[in-house]
């Protein structure tokens, strides 16, 4: 009995493998019909046919009616051009990988504009550009010639062989931005200069005037007392008594009453001779400075004057008063110096870069310390062909109105000229030269993308605003460097002098 049941158990487990077996055939050729359904399909689509894919039933699995997309636009990909570091632009690759900053390479793909995408040469692409030397990213004089360690712990970048030929500087935007570089752009337009100078006011010797006696005689009355007084113009001043001005105005009386009495004579010579006598006499009164006033009362009254009386021959100030009331005088002797005050001369000083700039004609502004609050407006008047051997300054002359006489003599004040120095001219802030010497002047042009290149300029005067002009160097448009150029400087001078050690083989090891 035993043996029947374990025969039959055995029947049943051979039943059952093969039953099992026979299923995974059927389901390998199901699989198998799917499969070939599938790719027949798959290549009829590819082909851009429309024939009709039938499965194992001879019914039509899929029908392609239109052409398939491409793979990249079927899976929405962008075409990438090259890779590149995401802190140095200039660090570029053909393949991912990392900066040597230790981050992530970012794509940069073809439908990017070219602004942001530059199109590397195929040296860039294969990474074959010529390492001169490595150094580390925050400091720029620590250099081995192979990769490594910075003391600071971070890898040490390249230094390529055209960065330093090219005599640029090349520096990473997040160093750019941590420096503070700023740049401006050069502009063309009208260049003036306000030159701001002193000046000394001073008696304009176009007034100055003499009074002097034409006679000998003595003092009779003196009306000026003193020094520095105000006068008017035709004020009296001086009275002298001179015998020979008593017998001139005799002579010309007794002119006159010959020509009266000899008027109607019967010889007409005598009558005409008679008749130029009185002008004779006249005449040598004018010249000894009677004025016709005085001449026509003498006609009238016939009283000789015991005294002549010299007036004031302009409005100002005696300068100079040489006489005394009773002295005796010689013909020719300076009596009294008069100075006038409207208008008044400024004597300006002038350094020498600034004397080719002022022209006479130019306005003038002048402020005296004694006057605040006050400003006078002039005109430069005459610019003298000399300097001054011990100030090494030119002299310029000012003339300012003075109706008011507030303006004296010798009085101290701050000038200003407006010099047009060029109605077109390429200017600079002058915070962007670097003054490398003496004559070397130098300024920095940012390239873009983290470049910069020095340039030396032909510098011209110093305008308002702070404003240089240029002469030669730049042109309009050029971007430079208003601050941390000194910075730019140094390591443009680092560069260069690596570049001559390594020309010797003298680097650092």
């Amino acid at each position: 009995m035993k043996k029947t049941r374990l025969a039959m158990l055995m029947v049943l487990c051979v039943l059952g493998g093969a039953a099992a077996f026979i299923a995974g055939r059927a389901t390998v050729k199901m699989d198998e019909g799917t499969h070939s359904a599938a790719e027949h399909a798959a290549m009829s689509a590819a082909s851009g046919s429309s024939e009709a894919v039938v499965g194992k039933d001879g019914s039509p699995a899929m029908e392609a009616s239109q052409p398939a997309a491409s793979s990249e636009e079927s899976k929405g990909e962008r075409k990438i051009l090259y890779w590149r570091a995401p802190m140095d632009p200039n660090y570029i690759r053909d393949k991912p990988g990392k900066s040597p900053m230790g981050m992530d390479l970012v794509p940069v793909y073809a439908d990017e504009e070219p602004s942001k995408a530059p199109a590397p040469t195929a040296e860039k692409l294969r990474g074959e550009r010529k390492i001169l030397y490595w150094r580390a990213p925050m400091d720029p004089n620590y250099i081995r010639d192979k990769p490594g360690k910075s003391p600071m712990g971070m890898d040490l970048v390249p230094v390529y062989e055209d960065e330093v030929s090219s005599g640029e500087v090349r520096i990473s935007p997040s160093v750019v931005q941590e420096i503070g570089v700023t740049t401006t752009e050069a502009t063309v337009g009208p260049f003036t200069k306000t030159i701001r100078t002193y000046g000394t006011s001073s008696w304009n010797e176009a007034t100055l005037a003499a009074l002097n006696a034409k006679i000998d005689g003595w003092i009779e009355k003196l009306n000026v007392n003193e020094t520095g007084q105000l006068v008017k113009k035709a004020q009296p001043l001086v009275e002298i008594y001179s015998p020979q001005l008593v017998s001139a105005q005799q002579e010309y009386l007794s002119a006159l009453e010959n020509a009266r009495a000899l008027r109607n004579s019967p010889s007409h010579i005598m009558a005409e001779a008679a008749m130029k006598l009185p002008e004779a006499a006249r005449m040598r009164l004018k010249l000894w400075d009677i004025s016709d006033a005085q001449i026509a009362e003498l006609r009238r009254t016939g009283h000789v004057l015991k005294t002549l009386t010299l007036y004031a021959p302009i409005s100002g100030i005696v300068t100079h008063r040489d006489v005394m009331a009773g002295d005796y005088v010689k013909a020719g002797t300076n009596l009294v110096r008069i100075a006038g005050l409207n208008p008044i001369w400024v004597m300006g000083s002038i350094y020498e870069e600034d004397i080719p700039l002022v022209k006479a004609g130019m306005k003038a502004t002048v402020v005296f310390d004694n006057l605040p609050g006050e400003s006078f407006e002039g005109k430069l008047d005459y610019v003298y062909p000399y300097v001054e051997g011990k100030s090494r300054t030119g002299q310029v002359r000012i003339v300012l109105p003075n109706p008011k006489g507030h303006i004296l003599p010798q009085m101290y004040g701050t000038v200003r000229l407006q010099a047009p120095v060029a109605e077109k001219a390429v200017q600079i802030p002058g915070d962007a030269v670097i003054r490398a010497s003496a004559t070397d002047n130098v300024v920095f042009i940012a390239l873009g993308d983290g470049r910069f290149a020095g340039r030396k300029v032909v510098l011209g005067p110093v305008g308002d605003d702070g404003k240089v002009m240029v002469k030669g160097g730049l042109e309009a448009g050029d971007r430079v460097v208003t601050s941390a150029q000194f910075l730019l400087d140094s390591e443009s001078q680092l560069t260069a002098a690596i570049q001559s050690m390594l020309s010797h083989g003298d680097h650092s090891k």
